[in-house]
């Protein structure tokens, strides 16, 4: 087994999972060599980061020879790369969420970055994106727009966006991997790119490596503004307050939306606790709410010249209230029994993720 072999074994033992196929190993052929992919597959996976000396001591390596392999890795953005008490400590990142997207939060618009979209796009749709967005505990969850929020409601503090971004010191601002990625195999949206977002300790990483800048709350915020604007959906971590992301997504290029209206899977991220409720006396039928849906939960039929929502799709997030004129939508709390509460933290969730592929 080479290195290319051995890390494609490692990334698909990831709760998201990475199906081993030719498209997988050239992706790491272009980012890695050989050697590099070998000792990437020898490390802890993340967020498990080892010490330097521990992991030369359990594999037998020499940490003069293997740090700046090391140190290259964490510059690709497969390795993840942190000094604490002194000493530097590394883990290996799952292809998603990680890799992937480490892979186009620079913006480029090299011959590499163009071969790496056509390969990962390839990848998707040759089922990456149902095993490893699909998963039956969504990785991902929906923020509600809070000024579609009914008055008078109980929010919980994980339902705030905005609360979210204040509650972390540090944040930046990057590139919309998806977006980026469609741009460079010519099928963009054109919504804007710069309005995803990265809290807390990966701040550090992101920043010192050059995939994020370090943002202020005020420009955040902006960010924040510009994405509803845009009809761009939030979506983050599936736990409570420590998250990694808030991305800005759409249905036509987020590998997560994506797998609602490309692969037909509804489950794929979280909802909120909120659904649509739709006046049928109030609506006049125009459909300007179905353009601004991103998963395609409300419809308009021209045939019958009638709008029909799927509440089934509907993931709460409160984009279609805005472009409705008379009224008409509004959100409504769901069910006790659909309520949904995110994982406490990032180890629960992928325990979660493992649980229910193993019951599935």
């Amino acid at each position: 087994m080479d290195g290319y072999d051995a890390l494609m074994s490692l990334l698909d033992k990831f709760p998201t999972g990475a199906p081993p196929t030719a498209n997988l190993r050239r992706i790491l052929e272009i980012i890695l060599t050989n050697d590099e992919a070998m000792l990437a597959s020898k490390l802890t996976p993340h967020p498990f980061r080892e010490p330097l000396h521990k992991l030369c001591g359990r594999a037998g390596l020499d940490p003069a020879k293997i740090k700046p392999l090391l140190e290259s890795m964490a510059d690709k953005g497969v390795v993840y790369a942190e000094v604490k008490d002194g000493e530097p400590r590394y883990s290996v990142m799952p292809l998603v969420p990680g890799i992937f997207e480490l892979q186009f939060m620079k913006g480029l618009y090299d011959a590499k970055s163009k071969e790496l979209a056509g390969l990962f796009n390839a990848y998707y749709f040759e089922g990456w994106g149902e095993k490893s967005f699909a998963v039956k505990e969504p990785f991902a969850r929906t923020i509600v727009i809070g000024k579609e929020i009914p008055a008078g409601q109980e929010v919980q503090p994980y339902e705030q966006v905005k609360n979210l971004i204040q509650n972390h010191k540090r944040k930046a601002l990057t590139t919309c991997f998806c977006r980026h990625e469609h741009e460079l195999i010519g099928n963009s949206c054109g919504r804007p790119k710069d309005v995803c977002m990265v809290l807390g300790p990966f701040v550090d990483y992101a920043v010192e490596r050059g995939f994020a800048r370090r943002a202020s709350d005020e420009e955040m915020l902006m960010a924040l503004d510009r994405a509803e604007d845009a009809g761009l959906v939030h979506l983050s971590d599936n736990i409570l307050e420590k998250v990694n992301f808030i991305c800005n997504c759409c249905g036509c290029c987020c590998g997560i939306l994506g797998t609602i209206t490309k692969l037909n899977i509804p489950t794929a991220v979280a909802h909120s606790n909120y659904i649509i409720a739709r006046d049928e006396g109030a609506c006049i039928d125009c459909g300007d709410c179905a353009d601004r849906c991103q998963v395609k939960a409300l419809t308009f039929d021209a045939e019958e010249e009638v709008l029909k929502l799927d509440e089934k799709r509907c993931i709460g997030c409160g984009l279609c209230i805005r472009s409705c004129n008379q009224d008409a939508l509004s959100l409504k709390r769901r069910p006790d029994s659909d309520l949904i509460r995110p994982h406490n933290s990032y180890f629960e969730m992928g325990m979660a993720i493992v649980k229910s592929m193993k019951r599935g």
